[in-house]
């Protein structure tokens, strides 16, 4: 089941990695260029998630590349990409220039703090790490920060988005959208939060409710409506 689970989260997370940077390369905006980050980074993490699952264990590796990557950076970043669609440039890039220096700091003390393989067999149902292996300070402090200022960011500028549409009288698929990606970012959240506090429970479902949630909500935010039909003047 773990093995299918995270099979299942690659799939997604890499097509919305896909969709996302194609309408970066087509449309050049920043937004598009921060969640197409976030998303690789994202799918970089579930693809050592799902070799661990494939191997039956985790190794040091693939536990670093899915602490850095999955537990890190990914709230952080999309919270990146969404300040600049609902606040003005100088807050999105102030909040950029941080959290690039909480991933880099964060990524340092993953990569060089010794892991005890020995921890790394405790695994609960779904196959991920009960204990926790890293301390408290330095390294899941950083992981603390990035994703509680991610959230902040993601969810708040999906809920201003939001109450901006509502304010508009708009409805319909793009409202509901910009509604299913904030509860996304709720669900990632709490599955980061729990994997952060060493309890990881179902963690790979909730990790996957997530990626779904906000990928729909993607689609349908971001669907092109039609244009309305221009009566014919009348002569």
């Amino acid at each position: 089941m773990a093995l299918a689970l995270s099979a299942l989260d690659l799939v997604v997370s890499a097509s919305f990695t896909l969709l996302v940077a194609a309408q970066w390369a087509a449309r050049r905006r920043p937004h598009q260029l921060l969640w197409a980050a976030a998303l690789l980074v994202w799918t970089l993490a579930v693809g050592a998630e799902t070799a661990a699952a494939w191997k039956g264990i985790w190794s040091p590796t693939t536990y670093r590349l899915y602490y850095a990557f999955g537990a890190l950076m990914v709230a952080g970043w999309l919270g990146a990409g969404s300040l600049y669609l609902a606040a003005s440039a100088r807050l999105a890039r102030g909040y950029s220039v941080v959290m690039a220096v909480l991933s880099l700091a964060g990524l340092l003390c993953v990569f060089l703090f010794p892991v005890d393989a020995s921890l790394l067999g405790r695994t609960d149902a779904l196959g991920f790490v009960e204990v926790k292996v890293f301390p408290l300070f330095p390294v899941r402090l950083f992981v603390i920060l990035a994703n509680i200022l991610g959230t902040l960011a993601f969810v708040g500028s999906a809920l201003y988005s939001l109450w901006r549409l509502r304010n508009r009288g708009s409805s319909g698929a793009r409202t509901t959208g910009v509604l299913l990606i904030a509860a996304g970012g709720l669900v990632a959240a709490s599955a980061h939060s729990l994997g952060v506090l060493g309890g990881p429970g179902l963690f790979r479902i909730s990790e996957l409710a997530a990626i779904l949630v906000i990928f729909s909500g993607y689609l349908l935010s971001s669907r092109r409506l039609p244009e309305p039909v221009q009566a014919p003047a009348s002569a």
